[in-house]
């Protein structure tokens, strides 16, 4: 059985057994959950493999993937609570990443002085709706030749009722160059990123020690370097790393940036924390989504077999993808599915419910590309959750809606 390890990539990446921050006892104890790993209690195998193609022969799901468990010995359900960047947060960042430079408030080219966000009210399509934004450089550093250096926070909130309705997001750029990262790639055969001389272990240490300021529940999830493509040889091309939080020895599964929601209302997507490293450091930040544990809602709680899960998804699995038959360019409809994970996902409730609850998932991690005559994509990786499902019922989740 693989087990869950600080620093397990996906894929193609290799494992790095160790590398990440070492922390207290976190994983659930025996006396509270029992006494067997929930990965025997659910019959976990190693790896599982299905495959299935659609009466037409253009759609097909294809698994080939790995099962990562955490050594834990029960999970729990826990209130989710969204938060967005208070303004004693954002000035202790600012200060953390100040050095003999100035900052200068972007919006009115005055320097920095430690004022907060700007507050202003959006059009009469949003009525009641206010922006809070924060866009700081490094003006005079940069126009005598220095490094280009950024801090952007944004995010909106519903003045009536004090909740979010647009996603919080801080990024942070030290970088000549422009090292955000959407997609990442392995590392190359000496396990570096090419434009880099530092080792690995030397960048995650630069990572963790942001991860740490940022909060001490993060934890590397997945890690490689940045990817470019035909014509951009001379991009950037550093380290890049995934966090994510982990509560009691369970992380909460990492997830692109989603548009999240049924235009009904704004649904929280999933907490990122991405980094990317180059010689001199973290070159680049994207926290967005924070999210914040709060109460136990049901301890220990009931889970299906590892068999069960199985059977809705190949039961499932195809019906997700199908409907894109009634298209009569299509060519290819493929799932390919590389890896399984046991995690949690913040999951948006019911009305009469409300909020939103950590619930153990599984996660089936891979692409899905549907090729259209005249087109020629393809993915360049396999690490996104494709296909969801609650861990506790069965019911299977869409990440793109959030619930």
């Amino acid at each position: 059985m693989r087990k869950k390890v600080l620093g397990v990539t996906m894929l193609l990446l290799a494992v790095l057994s160790g590398c990440g921050k070492e922390k207290g006892a976190e994983s659930p104890s025996k006396s509270s959950y029992g006494d067997t790993l929930i990965a025997e209690s659910m019959g976990v195998p190693d790896r599982y493999t299905f495959e299935n193609v659609s009466e037409s022969g253009k759609s097909k799901v294809v698994v080939d993937a790995d099962i990562i468990v955490p050594e834990v010995y029960g999970a729990d359900v826990i209130e989710a609570i969204p938060v967005t960047f208070s303004e004693e947060e954002i000035r202790a960042f600012i200060k953390q990443h100040t050095g003999d430079f100035e900052w200068y408030d972007a919006m009115t080219g005055k320097a920095y002085s430690g004022q907060g966000f700007t507050k202003e009210a959006l059009g009469e399509d949003s009525i009641g709706i206010q922006s809070y934004s924060m866009l700081l450089n490094n003006r005079e550093e940069f126009d005598q030749g220095g490094a280009y250096r950024e801090i952007d926070v944004s995010f909106w909130l519903d003045e009536k009722t004090g909740e979010i309705a647009y996603t919080p997001a801080l990024t942070y750029t030290n970088s000549p160059g422009n090292p955000e990262i959407s997609i990442i790639v392995p590392l190359n055969e000496q396990n570096m990123a090419d434009g880099c001389t530092i080792s690995l272990e030397e960048a995650i240490h630069f990572a963790d020690a942001e991860a740490e300021f940022l909060s001490p529940d993060f934890t590397l999830f997945q890690y490689g370097q940045m990817a470019y493509g035909e014509g951009l040889e001379n991009s950037p091309r550093y380290y890049a790393f995934k966090y994510t939080r982990e509560i009691n020895g369970i992380p909460v599964n990492a997830d692109i940036a989603r548009g999240i929601g049924d235009g009904s209302g704004y649904t929280a997507g999933t907490e990122r924390l991405w980094f990317t490293v180059n010689d001199a450091g973290v070159c680049w930040l994207g926290y967005s989504d924070p999210t914040q544990k709060a109460e136990v809602v049901a301890e220990n709680v009931a889970l299906l077999s590892f068999q069960e899960i199985i059977d809705i998804f190949e039961k499932v699995s195809m019906l997700s993808i199908k409907h894109l038959e009634i298209y009569d360019n299509l060519v290819e409809n493929v799932m390919d599915i590389r890896e399984i994970r046991f995690g949690y996902m913040a999951v948006k409730q019911s009305e009469s419910i409300g909020g939103y609850r950590y619930l153990p998932v599984w996660d089936f991690y891979g692409g899905h590309w549907p090729l259209y005559e005249n087109a020629t994509f393809y993915p360049d990786t396999f690490d996104t959750p494709v296909f969801t499902i609650n861990a506790i019922d069965g019911t299977v989740i869409d990440r793109d809606m959030g619930y």
